[in-house]
């Protein structure tokens, strides 16, 4: 027989329904439109009762933020575990984090597309660093990257994932999304010399040719 949500149960219970429900309304209508109100109603608690776990909405979203982020470290470490070439570990990643965030419907969260507050701005920079240092060690496992190099390309690449990840969820149809990824992954696991080089290029300088092992295009 479940507990309904009006029924008393122990402190740290009703404290993870309360996070796992409040990431669900914040995430439904961001941090702007959500209220105290509408998450105290979606547990079937009192305002008070909301309050005696978390002293405000900022305070609680600050929460929220950091069980995504969990979820978030876990698909980049993920990553290390990943049997493929460097290119399919790629796409991988991106198409996990675009299903996180994006399907989820989580992207405004991650994305900070709300100006909430600085505490809140301090909270995803320390997500992004997080981020960015667990890349890092993917990253330092399968090239020859220094760690200050690593941490470098691991904010980078968080910064080209966020961008996938909207683009991908903007995009019409399944045929734009291909496209998309394919350009994205063939990018990050390239650069530019994953492209074909003009025949003729309009400048002096030697172009490199496009890797031979670069992912094939959709259209190919």
């Amino acid at each position: 027989m479940s507990t309904s949500p009006t029924a008393r149960m122990p402190r740290a219970q009703r404290r993870s329904q309360l996070l796992e429900l409040a990431t669900r309304v914040f995430t439904e209508k961001g941090y702007q439109a959500a209220s105290m109100d509408d998450i105290a109603a979606a547990a079937g608690v009192t305002k008070p009762v909301l309050y005696q776990h978390f002293d405000s909405k900022e305070s609680l979203y600050i929460e929220v933020l950091d069980i995504i982020a969990e979820s978030m470290l876990e698909e980049v470490r993920a990553l290390g575990e990943f049997e493929g070439d460097t290119t399919a570990r790629v796409r991988s990643g991106l198409q996990r984090f675009y299903r996180l965030v994006a399907l989820n419907n989580a992207l405004r969260l991650f994305t900070g597309h709300e100006v909430i507050s600085e505490a809140v701005q301090e909270r995803v920079s320390a997500v992004l660093d997080r981020l960015a240092i667990a890349l890092a060690g993917v990253l330092t496992t399968f090239r020859q990257v220094s760690v200050e190099e690593s941490r470098i390309l691991g904010r980078g690449l968080i910064a080209v994932t966020q961008t996938t990840a909207q683009l991908l969820h903007s995009a019409e149809d399944d045929a734009e999304r291909e496209t998309i990824l394919h350009t994205m992954t063939t990018t990050v696991a390239h650069g530019l010399t994953g492209f074909a080089a003009l025949e003729n290029p309009r400048t002096g300088e030697v172009v490199l040719g496009a890797d031979k092992d670069r992912v094939p295009s959709p259209d190919a």
